[in-house]
């Protein structure tokens, strides 16, 4: 079978999940969608990080909704692998999202991955995360985002 995105398959080659690893994850909308523009919405995707958390499967640093897009900062936990967490918050919020009227698909097949290699390279992605929002003009400062959630620590300002 010949695929229209000759590149995709190059996406995967080198994953590697394991517990304790932390890596700064990008999902985005289908077509690009600009489908997270108000609280309703965005707080499904919130929620189903939040609901992660809580079942022990990441430990979440933080996330941002961008209108059509999210980056996760999180850890893994309890030998689950990154395949898993992306599949149940794209299946989950998926359902979620169509019942509140959006049309399916509502995600784009696959996600990106970044393996942070060291403590300061992920503090490095947890920054790149909190300032999406400014650098898209959403806002002046990060903690004013409201679909954002991160440790107070954090924020620098």
């Amino acid at each position: 079978m010949h695929s229209t995105k000759p590149h995709a398959s190059a996406l995967r080659l080198g994953r590697f999940s394991a517990p304790g690893n932390c890596y700064l994850l990008t999902v985005s909308t289908h077509q690009r969608e600009a489908i997270f523009t108000d609280k309703l919405m965005a707080d499904v995707v919130l929620n189903a990080a939040r609901w992660l958390h809580t079942m022990h499967r990441i430990r979440l640093d933080a996330i941002v909704v961008m209108p059509d897009h999210f980056h996760l900062a999180c850890a893994l936990i309890n030998c689950t692998t990154l395949a898993k967490i992306v599949h149940t918050l794209k299946g989950f919020t998926a359902h979620k999202l169509v019942d509140l009227g959006v049309t399916p698909p509502v995600w784009q097949a696959g996600y990106h991955d970044h393996a942070a290699r060291s403590d300061e390279e992920y503090f490095d992605c947890i920054r790149y995360l909190l300032d999406n929002p400014v650098r898209a003009e959403l806002v002046d400062r990060a903690r004013d985002y409201p679909f954002l959630y991160a440790h107070e620590d954090w924020f620098n300002d």
